[in-house]
């Protein structure tokens, strides 16, 4: 939904509670200045529920305000404030095929500052044969991004996408594709016939290919065989080791590195991972943009795998793919489907050797990015990505990467806010207590809500050595890594002073086999939950260990929680037994 509706319902609400306010306080003093006796005491209680009631209103309504307002649009950008306040943040998608295609569709109803950056390796098909008989860049992906997010009618788009049949030469040939290269005969470049369709078909966004240089695609197989073009790569059923580009230094298109670089968020995928997601990042200006931009990285990991090319590939295994081709983890993200596919569609992706993505959180995390499951899938003959769920999801994403952004504008804007809140409480002391800070409206990317409900969060956990006493602690490192207790170890691409660490001690226990399970994290608020369960040896006489000591220790991304005070809750199940630690972030 673009993001001035959004505005406008919060708009009204806005008002609603303005003319409440004002309904209940003026309503008091007619009480309190015409009645007598008890009724005066109606006029106090009118005037001071509406002001407390319009004061914690308003001021609840001002952070969900802050929480949609992209980052760089908070940094004061002069007339840039307002149009993207307007247009809504800036998503940019890196990939190509059909996969880049279903999200955009999605996208377009949160966005409509949406940037797709696509790969031109394609040598099949059409777009293969007007490569070759024209001299143009392959038409195929940039035609299907125009479509998923051009605003058309019915006909127009099966107009765009019709293919035709035949013994004639057009047979095989997309209208699509015929339209761009038509294009790019008046225009007299490809790049401008970009631009001239989408205003024609009026897409909202814009769509840049990877490169304007004719590049065409390698791959060196697991058995040293090196195949040419995309298509052959595609249909060759055996595992890859690398692929490369020639020439291999192509340049980049500079409109699709300046998108990188003033995006709110980037996204990789979902589609084939060796020919459409990794051959735009083997452009040099492409990865290193991604490196120094400071948006977050999100990869759409695939919900099935693809014969010979990811045959047997895990969730992590696709993201070590990336890192190995791009020289480093720059993925802060890792969106995965963990919906069930129906047996009936398995069976059916089992004939050509496909299989559903293994879900291993645990991998994704070590290789250094946090995994976000949800139920995404759309089952419509084809296993894909539902492009509603996962815009939904993204826009939980935008607001919790818009608030941590918030976090780090100078103390002196916040101080401000509570000095001036400050002087409306003086005046009516003992009624108003409002604790300012922001932090009333949290989304979780698991979750993709909001509304001030308790909120998953992700976390790793490690045994380590306990300790006689039980008991729980709460610690926090100062930059350097230095002043934590032994033994605690070390994330890979997480410094120590960017977590937090919850350790659980159970004390000595009179044998060994006693174990601690986490059961889950959540957030609410300034209320951090950490539940967990004892578990004990299923029979006490096979355990040979005299004593034990058994503890775990949990880690948290310090981004992920609100700066401020925090309250930390430890709760067992089944025992009730619950200890508070206070901390400030």
């Amino acid at each position: 939904m673009p993001r001035w509706v959004d505005l406008q319902k919060l708009g009204f609400i806005w008002i609603g509670w303005f003319v409440f306010t004002v309904l209940a306080v003026c309503s008091g003093l007619f009480f309190l200045y015409t009645l007598s006796g008890t009724g005066k005491w109606l006029g106090v209680f009118l005037i001071a529920g509406g002001m407390l009631a319009g004061v914690f209103r308003m001021r609840r309504l001002f952070w969900q305000l802050v929480t949609w307002i992209p980052s760089r649009a908070r940094k004061g950008q002069g007339i840039s404030f307002w149009r993207e306040l307007v247009n809504g943040p800036r998503i940019v998608v890196i990939g190509g095929g059909t996969g880049l295609g279903t999200i955009l569709r999605g996208l377009k109803k949160l966005t409509t500052d949406l940037t797709a950056i696509v790969t031109v390796a394609d040598d099949g098909g059409s777009s293969g044969r007007l490569r070759q008989e024209f001299g143009i860049l392959p038409p195929g992906d940039i035609r299907s991004c125009l479509i998923a997010m051009a605003d058309l009618e019915p006909l127009m788009e099966q107009l765009m996408q019709y293919r035709f049949n035949g013994d004639s030469w057009l047979s095989g040939h997309n209208f699509g594709n015929l339209f761009l290269t038509a294009m790019t005969g008046i225009t007299g470049d490809f790049e401008r016939a970009i631009e001239a369709s989408s205003q024609v078909l009026a897409v909202r966004g814009r769509v840049y290919p990877a490169t304007l240089e004719n590049v065409n695609i390698y791959a060196e197989l697991a058995d040293g065989t090196v195949v040419n073009g995309e298509s052959t790569i595609g249909h060759c059923h055996r595992p890859i080791r690398r692929v490369f580009l020639d020439p291999p230094d192509a340049a980049a298109l500079p409109k699709a590195v300046k998108a990188i670089h003033r995006a709110d968020i980037v996204l990789l995928g979902p589609g084939s991972l060796y020919t459409s997601v990794i051959p735009p990042l083997l452009v040099e200006d492409i990865a290193e943009a991604l490196r120094q931009t400071k948006a977050p990285k999100v990869y759409v990991c695939n919900v099935m795998t693809e014969p010979g090319e990811t045959t047997g590939y895990t969730a992590s295994r696709h993201l070590q793919a990336i890192i190995e081709h791009t020289g480093g983890n720059f993925i802060n993200y890792v969106i995965i489907n963990d919906q069930e596919v129906p047996e009936k569609a398995r069976e059916i992706y089992a004939r050509e050797g496909a299989a559903p993505v293994v879900v291993d959180k645990e991998e994704v995390v070590r290789l250094g990015s946090v995994p976000i499951t949800a139920p995404l899938l759309q089952v419509d003959g084809l296993v894909r990505h539902d492009a509603d769920s996962l815009a939904r999801l993204l826009t939980g994403l935008l607001r919790v990467t818009a608030k941590e952004n918030f976090s780090v504008v100078p103390r002196f804007h916040k101080l401000r806010f509570r000095r001036a809140f400050a002087r409306w409480r003086r005046l009516i002391p003992g009624l108003v207590a409002l604790v300012l800070r922001a932090g009333e409206t949290r989304v979780s990317p698991g979750t993709g809500g909001s509304r001030n409900r308790p909120v998953s969060l992700p976390f790793v956990c490690h045994k380590i050595e306990g300790r006689p006493r039980a008991g729980c602690e709460v610690y926090l490192s100062p930059p350097g890594g230095k002043g934590l207790p032994e033994g605690i170890p070390a994330l890979s691409g997480l410094r120590p002073e960017d977590a937090v660490y919850l350790a659980i001690y159970l004390g000595k226990r009179s044998t060994g086999g006693y174990k601690i399970t986490p059961v889950g994290i959540s957030l609410e608020k300034s209320r951090l939950s950490v539940k967990y369960k004892e578990e004990q040896p299923a029979t006490a006489s096979l355990v040979s260990q005299a004593f034990s000591y058994p503890a775990l220790l949990i880690t948290v991304e310090k981004r992920l929680l609100p700066a401020g005070k925090l309250l930390v809750v430890f709760e067992e199940e089944g025992k009730g037994r619950r200890e508070e630690k206070k901390i400030r972030l």
